[in-house]
């Protein structure tokens, strides 16, 4: 019940704080979660967070039919997201995105535009 709390509050995060990037921008989805070592696809708990990256630093995310207006910058190792409360730093594993949130965490990886 804890991690269930755990990830519907990183989900929140995500939300109010919005994004993710590579300096290229182009479009992110959550993958998968991981969380006391197992590792548990985003469908499950109806985690659909989705984010479009635009090359000027701006972009939306989305989750569900919720839909954000987000900015971000590329940090070389990391992307750092800034939203209306506060900044959110997600770290580079190649090409894609890990938020790390109290021991669980979610993969974003990039969608092939034939996707």
């Amino acid at each position: 019940m804890k991690r269930m709390i755990t990830l519907l509050l990183c989900a929140a995060l995500l939300l109010s704080l919005a994004g993710c990037a590579k300096a290229a921008g182009g479009s992110y989805k959550l993958e998968y979660i991981t969380a006391d070592g197992l590792r548990i696809p985003p469908g499950g708990f109806g985690l659909n967070i989705s984010f479009e990256l635009d090359s000027d630093g701006v972009g939306t995310a989305s989750y569900g039919s919720t839909q954000l207006d987000i900015t971000w910058v590329d940090k070389g190792g990391s992307v750092e997201i800034t939203g209306p409360n506060g900044v959110l730093e997600l770290t580079k594993d190649g090409e894609n995105l890990i938020l790390h949130a109290d021991g669980t965490l979610l993969f974003f990886k990039p969608v092939e535009e034939d996707d």
